[in-house]
């Protein structure tokens, strides 16, 4: 496998709703996210979380708030080098933030920070 690492993911939750708390209701994950998801607070920012599974690092989870949800999946795949093509080992992240409520929620995932050996930092948000 060469000089590849574990993936590890970090990520806050943000809580742009400021007249109500977000709610975790559903997570499917690799591994254990430490700390475990928890309520986020109206007009609050979660502190880190971070998980790492190897080289294949995935997690799904959904926040609520009444009829809002957001659902969130993130995720870091090693592909390793390939010496008969001559191509490098390479790690792809991927983040997407889904709002599947009864009412439309603004959901959002950005990836604010690339670390080395497919570790990455994303800053989600709900409102």
């Amino acid at each position: 496998m060469g000089s590849a690492h574990a993936a590890t993911l970090t990520f806050t939750v943000q809580n742009k709703i400021t007249t109500s708390d977000i709610i975790n209701t559903f997570t499917n994950t690799c591994t254990p996210i430490i700390p475990s998801l928890g309520t986020v607070l109206a007009g609050t920012t979660s502190g880190m979380h971070q998980l790492n599974c190897g080289t294949s690092t995935a997690v799904g989870f959904r926040y609520a708030s009444g009829t809002k949800t957001c659902t969130f999946n993130l995720s870091s795949i090693y592909t390793p080098a390939n010496p008969f093509l001559g191509t490098s080992e390479y790690w792809t992240p991927s983040g997407t933030a889904t709002s599947n409520g009864s009412t439309l929620a603004t959901c959002k995932a950005t990836l604010t920070g690339i670390g080395s050996s497919g570790s990455y930092t994303w800053a989600l948000s709900m409102q």
